[in-house]
């Protein structure tokens, strides 16, 4: 039915591909204007006691304060919760969408619940701190080796 659609959809992260639920109104719709009169007469009779055109003035604030919360829901939304990935941002400025998510990743490492989840950007950093790792065994055993070249120079 057109007055009463779905709230959310499924979509994917462009940037994880993690599936989630989005919100789909952007805005508000004819369900709301009508919700918020409706609201904006009962309020308009328990208040006044009778119709008063202040209960004009009481229905734009009630459209106002329902555009804006109806706007930022859909804004957080929109925002990946598994890697930070803002589209919106994405599509103004790709170099803050990266800093973004950057910051989010740096920010999830340090959080011990996201070892427990099925992010898409753990096995990610299960792979960083493997090569850190290796590297750093690496850099150990290449120190050995000098150390102990130096430690028994060779007699000519």
């Amino acid at each position: 039915m057109w007055p009463f659609s779905r709230l959310r959809s499924v979509r994917f992260c462009a940037f994880c591909k993690a599936k989630r639920q989005v919100y789909n109104k952007k805005h508000v719709n004819l369900t709301n204007v009508v919700c918020a009169a409706a609201f904006t007469l009962a309020f308009t009779y328990a208040y006044f006691a009778e119709p008063d055109p202040r209960g004009l003035m009481v229905f734009c604030v009630f459209i106002i304060f329902s555009e804006i919360f109806v706007y930022m829901r859909w804004r957080n939304g929109v925002v990946c919760s598994m890697c930070g990935f803002d589209p919106i941002l994405y599509k103004k400025s790709p170099q803050k969408a990266s800093l973004r998510v950057s910051e989010f990743f740096k920010e999830q490492v340090e959080n011990p619940e996201f070892w427990l989840s099925r992010s898409p950007l753990l096995k990610l950093q299960k792979r960083i701190r493997l090569q850190e790792k290796k590297a750093l065994e690496h850099q150990i055993i290449a120190n050995r080796t000098k150390s102990s070249s130096l430690a028994h120079p060779k007699s000519p």
